[in-house]
């Protein structure tokens, strides 16, 4: 493991060149490692086998040769060298990009030799907040980065490329400009009005009612935003030896659950995250629903009743062989909205479904791409799809940071067209667009303070 680097400098020192590995610690076929700030190109070619090639190279291209140690002359791997030169490139600043071997030998050597070389060990997030510095990324699109990196499904992975490939940047940049536009005027109309002794006059409010729709769609997203970041979750429940442990294992695709004859088997949840058609989804295996003769099993219970209340949805199992009880009447009364399934399906004993059930085999997987399929439209309301994965792509936001700041701004603009309707003085009004242009700022970047960056890029992986 690389160990990130102690915090004894700033992320405002633009002028100190970094370097960084910039993809997993570990044994790997390849491995990335990144330098850049000022003569990083120049810093980096006595390190290369062909210095001159690399010193001359155009931006946006690649020289073929070997890692070398400048103390020893000893050639070290084999590399390919990606050059970007000021102001183009991914950074805005000279950089290169090794591509070498990913032994950790050649990682740690690697590393060693650049660091010789005058490159500091990049701080977590650095270059990106290098590109943030020089205009290539804003905070939206660079928190993006991150989403992208972690993204654990499908429909994570979307999410996260449309934020990163800024058509919420472009949103709420647009609406922020209209809102300093109006703001502007306003101030400019009580400059004159001071002037000439005239009252200051009310308010276009069409800029004012264009952010606050945006930041409304924003915000009644974000919950379907934070769901594709942890996953929904979904109880699997049932009386014991239902077969839920046996589905679960099925779903997930390995033996996480203990599956036995004797009821109480399961005492406590187990949780694996799976993909259910692009949606993220915590699949949970619970306690069989009954009366718990020990006060550990009836612990398990009661967290299993507990953990179905408060699921985004519900797959409740019945054993067909032996048929409804009302242990199941009494669950299905407290969710109506559960998927039932009638399981055992392959099994001679098993009678037909009721109505309302869906047949199922955890045993063979017979009726298993049906179950999913009405799993997934329980599902996907909770994400805000009523359509097959990507048929669309709402603008969302998923950072409590940035909920926390539409918040700050929705409570701006009610407050400034309350005060239109109400007919306040323009001075007030320019009080509450202030609020929610910095707030909005404050989002995508355009007004932070030193404090508030570092704060974001420092949560981000070494090496981006």
């Amino acid at each position: 493991m690389v160990s990130p680097p102690a915090m004894s400098r700033s992320y405002f020192d633009a002028e100190v060149p970094i370097v960084a590995l910039a993809t997993a610690p570990g044994e790997s076929a390849l491995a990335v490692i990144r330098a850049a700030g000022p003569r990083a190109i120049d810093l980096a070619a006595p390190c290369f086998s062909r210095p001159r090639a690399l010193s001359l190279a155009p931006s946006m291209s690649l020289v073929h040769g070997e890692l070398v140690d400048p103390g020893t002359g000893e050639p070290v791997d084999e590399i390919v060298v990606a050059v970007f030169r000021a102001p183009g490139g991914p950074l805005g600043v000279d950089s290169v990009e090794l591509y070498c071997h990913g032994s950790p030998a050649v990682i740690r050597r690697a590393l060693g030799i650049l660091e010789a070389a005058g490159f500091a060990s990049a701080l977590p997030g650095e270059f990106s907040f290098r590109a943030f510095l020089h205009g290539k990324t804003d905070l939206v699109r660079a928190e993006a980065v991150q989403e992208l990196v972690r993204a654990g499904s499908d429909g994570a992975r979307a999410q996260a490329l449309s934020r990163l490939e800024g058509g919420l940047s472009r949103a709420l940049s647009a609406a922020r400009a209209a809102l300093v536009e109006a703001l502007a005027e306003a101030e400019a109309r009580l400059d004159y009005a001071e002037e000439d002794d005239s009252p200051g006059g009310g308010m276009d409010p069409t800029a004012v009612l264009s952010a606050r729709d945006l930041v409304s769609r924003l915000l009644d997203g974000y919950a379907a935003g934070r769901l594709y970041e942890r996953g929904a979750r979904v109880v699997i429940a049932g009386r014991p030896n239902a077969g839920k442990s046996k589905l679960f294992n099925r779903l997930v695709r390995e033996e996480r659950s203990i599956v036995a004859a004797e009821p109480g088997t399961t005492r406590d949840w187990i949780e694996a995250g799976v993909e259910l058609g692009g949606l993220p989804v915590r699949l949970v295996d619970t306690a069989g629903l009954r009366y718990a003769e020990g006060a550990v099993e009836a612990e398990g219970v009661s967290r299993s009743r507990a953990l179905a209340s408060e699921a985004e949805a519900v797959a409740y199992i019945v054993d067909g062989t032996v048929g409804l009880a009302d242990e199941d009447a009494s669950f299905l009364a407290s969710r109506p909205d559960a998927l039932k399934a009638w399981n055992k399906v392959d099994d001679p004993g098993c009678v037909s479904p009721p109505a309302g059930f869906l047949g199922l085999s955890a045993a063979t997987g017979e009726g298993l791409p049906e179950f999913l399929e009405k799993l997934r439209e329980l599902v996907a309301p909770r994400f805000g799809l009523d359509a097959p994965p990507g048929a669309e792509r709402e603008l969302r936001v998923a950072g409590e940071r940035q909920k926390l700041l539409l918040d700050r701004a929705a409570a701006a603009l009610d407050g400034a067209l309350k005060g239109v309707e109400a007919g306040v003085p323009l001075d007030a009004l320019v009080l509450d667009l202030k609020e929610a242009a910095d707030a909005m700022g404050e989002i995508t970047g355009e007004v932070a303070s030193e404090e508030v960056l570092e704060a974001v890029f420092s949560r981000f992986c070494l090496g981006k």
